[in-house]
């Protein structure tokens, strides 16, 4: 009896190991996916950027161009004011002299035409060339929202394949011996994908289709965490000070209140076990120091 236990138990085991392996390489596979996609959106983000300055400096070339065709537009109404003025008062000095003062007149007027036509054409331009950009802006906007959109479905799947292996990895551990040492491995893994997923949320706009779905799967994920004895302590947004037991990269930021210190980036968490400190946090601190 014993015999057919031991080989049922070893069954089991090896089961629950290829199920683990498997679930260990499509958790690589969606890592790597996400962090592609990570960088996409970060290059979208910059090039958005860049298409707004591009808009904002054709804006001010359009009203640049818009006060000077203006001001043109004024100054040729005043010189075809003088210019009837002066007819009216030397009437009878421009009858021997009419051909002349005509092809005066018309080339004085062509001249200034000229310059309205160019001026003008010069503002259509620009109004057209804004128009291109802001309808590329929005182009772009869309891919980056479409984009978002696929990161957030790759990281709830990502998340759920990771609470699957963890279930399958904490059914393990609660059959070994009490004296055999915890793997913390997959949970440090999980845990700073939780942050990477956390940090992408803070900078998306709430409306994302699949937002709130992601942000309570990471909750769950968390309240899962606590219930077997793991913390992630949240250090985003929070002062830093020098007792802090991290890894910090500190960047000037002029921005801050003189002497402040914060901490803007997570690249891994700070993690306790039953209270224990199994992983301390790498950060990045913005100071103006």
């Amino acid at each position: 009896m014993a015999f057919f236990c031991q080989s049922a138990f070893a069954q089991t085991d090896t089961v629950a190991q290829d199920q683990q392996t498997k679930q260990e390489k499509d958790l690589k596979i969606l890592f790597k996916k996400t962090k592609k996609l990570t960088s996409d959106v970060r290059t979208l983000t910059v090039e958005n950027s860049k298409l707004q300055d591009v808009c904002d400096s054709l804006a001010q070339e359009n009203k640049a161009l818009s006060e000077v065709l203006q001001g043109s537009t004024n100054s040729t109404n005043e010189k075809f004011s003088k210019t009837d003025a002066s007819i009216n008062a030397n009437n009878s000095a421009l009858k021997s002299r009419t051909t002349w003062g005509i092809v005066l007149v018309v080339l004085l007027v062509c001249g200034f035409g000229c310059l309205a036509y160019y001026l003008i054409k010069r503002v259509k331009k620009g109004s057209s060339s804004i128009d291109d950009v802001r309808k590329a802006q929005e182009t772009l906007t869309a891919a980056q929202t479409k984009m978002q959109e696929e990161s957030i479905k790759l990281d709830n799947k990502l998340l759920e394949i990771a609470e699957k292996q963890i279930q399958v990895e904490q059914a393990t551990t609660n059959a070994a011996e009490p004296s055999q040492e915890i793997d913390h491995s997959l949970v440090k893994k999980v845990a700073d994908e939780i942050v990477r997923i956390k940090v992408n949320l803070s900078r998306m706009d709430s409306s994302i289709k699949g937002h709130k779905q992601l942000s309570k799967a990471v909750q769950r994920m968390e309240d899962n965490f606590k219930a077997n004895g793991y913390e992630i302590i949240d250090m985003l947004g929070q002062p830093y000070n020098e007792g802090m037991k991290v890894i910090a990269n500190f960047i000037v930021d002029e921005n801050l209140p003189e002497g402040q210190q914060i901490i803007t980036g997570v690249t891994k968490p700070a993690i306790t076990y039953n209270g224990k400190m199994i992983q301390a946090a790498e950060i990045t601190v913005s100071q103006n120091i």
